[in-house]
This record gives structure tokens, sequence and C-alpha cells, in this order.
């Protein structure tokens, strides 16, 4: 079930008319400028006014992710509430907002009141809410605007009783609403067995101020070395999902809801949540599904470039495009084949794999590749060591492109970056809240 509905507007105002200064790395250090007239600057990350290191994103490639997850969500009828915590950038969730984003997800609560500030005005925290002074300040959020949709996730009956009784001194009219999670022998939270979660949403109907919305699940942490058997775990887990909302649906769990939100769905395997929860439902009332995707927007150059369906497993679409790109000067050529680069752990993600060289631009010369071979052998806090193929044409000077992995922690390490055309011209910037 699609929303149709016009597109929110956050209000970004604060963020528009931010003064770019000495507090966000990488930008010029001329004349003061706003983020809202960053476009009338004439900059050029690749010109000499930028410092390095520096990390981009590129207009043309966001713009394909955002529209290719929307017209994918549209062909089958499901939702998406993007994930938050991978970028934090109000500017990039109000991109996603209008092209057809449903809901915004958060991790935290500290996220949540980020999304909040903007006005987001349907949030799922896909988490477990136990903390006294987090429950009582959604409480008062949601009696502050009664517009205002919040979801949380319970897991055992305790939470539920927790969260109950916290809310009861709080003076919250209407229900809180709640999504079952359902978990992995292992894995995070969520309940471990179909008993368990049947346990739960009983006490959730037996309490006073919850009601069961959904089921929700995550099954981004099965990975491995064998792709077809993760499909297969994937598909088993999806499948127990789908049987546990029947079930309980069944024993009238989710009379107070007017929907039944199923919601799973990370970047590396959203084909089966649509495939597995995707196709039509027989329960007492209408189904959601939600998709939870958020490092598609930016895609990567390893990690999820190799586990995204986008472009493989998706038969109807085409690859996504990478989005980061991260740029080094190179400081040293201290020894045959071995360059110094000038960024390291506290500019690039190195959690997943080490970022990809590709390209080489030298003061006042062409933007042109590097010869295959160059690689990041290791990183230090801000030092890259790379190694330099025979043959490369390399100098102290030079500045290095790259290709980075895992988005969610690229964007920590960046609190303003800059948006480029395909001729590294700067037509924007985004504000992230880390």
């Amino acid at each position: 079930m699609a929303s149709t509905s016009k597109a929110q507007l956050l209000d970004l105002d604060r963020i528009l008319d931010e003064p770019i200064d000495f507090r966000y790395k990488s930008f010029p250090a001329t004349a003061s400028s706003t983020i809202r007239d960053v476009r009338n600057r004439n900059w050029n990350v690749l010109d000499g006014e930028f410092m390095f290191p520096t990390m981009v994103l590129k207009e043309s490639a966001l713009r394909h992710n955002v529209d290719a997850m929307a017209a994918l969500c549209k062909r089958h009828e499901i939702s998406l509430a993007p994930h938050g915590k991978t970028a934090m950038a109000p500017q990039l969730f109000q991109m996603q907002l209008d092209a057809g984003a449903w809901a915004v997800t958060a991790a935290t609560m500290w996220q949540v009141r980020v999304w909040r500030g903007f006005g987001a005005r349907r949030v799922i925290l896909a988490n477990e809410l136990v903390e006294p002074a987090s429950i009582r300040w959604v409480s008062r959020e949601l009696q502050r605007d009664p517009e205002f949709d919040f979801y949380c996730l319970v897991d055992s009956v305790p939470e539920v009783r927790l969260l109950d009784s916290t809310l009861a001194g709080t003076g919250l009219e209407r229900r809180l609403p709640v999504l079952l999670e359902l978990g992995l022998a292992g894995g995070r939270t969520g309940a471990r067995t179909r008993q368990e979660a049947r346990a739960v949403a009983q006490a959730v109907a037996a309490s006073r101020r919850l009601s069961l919305a959904g089921v929700e699940g995550f099954e981004g942490i099965i990975g491995g070395a064998d792709l077809a058997a993760d499909l297969t775990k994937v598909d088993g887990f999806l499948t127990e999902m789908r049987a546990l909302a029947v079930e309980l649906d069944g024993a009238g769990l989710f009379d107070r809801s007017p929907e039944v939100i199923i919601t799973a769905g990370g970047s590396a395997f959203l084909d089966r949540v649509i495939e597995d929860l995707g196709t039509p439902w027989r329960l007492s009332r209408p189904v959601r599904t939600v998709l939870r995707s958020g490092c598609y927007l930016t895609h990567d150059a390893v990690h999820y470039k190799d586990v995204s369906p986008f472009g493989s497993r998706l038969a109807d679409t085409g690859p996504l495009a990478e989005a980061l790109e991260a740029w080094g000067v190179v400081l040293s050529l201290p020894e045959r084949g071995l360059a110094m680069i000038g960024f390291g752990k506290r500019d690039v993600p190195h959690d997943l794999d080490l970022p990809v060289p590709r390209l080489v631009k030298r003061q006042g010369g062409e933007l042109r590749p590097l010869r295959a071979g160059a690689s990041i052998a290791a990183l230090n806090d801000q030092h890259a060591y790379m190694k330099v193929p025979d043959g490369e044409d390399l100098a102290v000077g030079d500045l290095v492109g790259c290709g980075v992995s895992h988005p969610c922690t690229a964007f920590d390490k960046w609190r303003l970056l800059p948006v480029v055309d395909g001729d590294y011209n700067v037509i924007d910037a985004v504000l992230t809240y880390f």
C-alpha cells in the first residue's frame, strides 16, 4: 500500500541559512557564504579553492538512486521509510519525501528528536523504547502534536510492562502503536520464537496504553560468504514474519489498528522483502508493507555494490550509482610504489572495506583515471598508504579521488558535504547531524 499524499515539506530554513565557516572542513576559507548561497559561489572542488581532504556527493547519482527506489516501491505498491541514520541529513530526506517516502526510520531517540526538530510527521523507531526520559519525551511530543505518528518496537513482556507503566504517569490519552519485533538466534533484539512473540503480543493487548500495529524484523544481519545460503536464510526468516502476522491477526490482536504494518528491509535483501512480504495478504484489515532501506541513497564502491539487488536479482531495475567520493592530496612519495595520501580514518569509512582509488588530477591538468593496480593498503588517522603501480605518473600535490565502502560510516565523519555536478562544480551543500 503506497502513499499518494502530497509530499511533506521539512523546515529546512535553519540549514539553508547556516554560515559556512571554519567549522566545516574542506570548504574554501574565502568570503563567508551560507548553504543557501552555495550555488552562486561558482566553486569547483578540484580547481584549487577547496582544502583537502574532502568528501563529495554527486548530484546525478543521488537523483538516480532516489528515483530508482521510488519507482521500485511504486511498481510493487510498497511504502518506504528510509533509514535516516545513514546520512542524518534532512536535505536528503526531503529528496526522499519528494519522491514519495511514507516515513523516516530512526535507530535512537536522539535521531527521533532530530527528525522531529525539522518537522517530520511520521517516524519509526526501529528499536526498543525503554528509557524513562525517552518515553516521557515521546508522550509529550504526541500530546503536543496530534498529527505526529510514532512507532517503536517491543520484543519482551517486561518491556511492554515497563513502557505501559511509564506512560501511565504522562497524561497521554491516545494509545502508543508498537511493532512486534521478531529476531534471529544469535542476532540483535527481537523475540526469538513465535511462542515468545505471541506472549509479547498478548501483553500489548492487555495493556492500557499500547496498541499492536504490526510486525517488524531486520534481515540485514544475515550475511556470510555464500550469498545463496544467505538468501535462503533471509527467505526463511521473512516467511516466519509472515506466518506470525497471520497468526496474530487470526487471534484478533491487531483489532485496535486501522492497518497492519509489516516492515523489514535493509539495502542488501530488499528484493526478498518485496517477494516474501509484498505479495497479497488476507488479513482482517489492510496491510502496509514498509521497506526501511537507507544505504541505497548513496550506494558505494564495494560492499553494497556487491550485495545490492539492483541491476542483478531485481530484474526490472538497473544498478544504483555511487554518490559518495573521497578526495585527498598526494602528500609524499617516500619510496618506490608508495604514495601517502592526505586522508585517513577520521575522513573515510574503513569498517568494511578500504577506499578504492580511481581518479587523479594535477593542478591545472585534466582529470584522468589511475592506472590499474592502484590501491589503498592501510589507513592511519589522517594518512592513507596508496600502492602505486609501475608506470603511473604521480606527483606531490596531485589530487586522488576514491570510491568508498559503507555509507553509514562515511557521513558521520563530515558535518557538511559539497554536492557536485559532473564537472565537480559545487551546486549545493548538505548538512549532517551526528
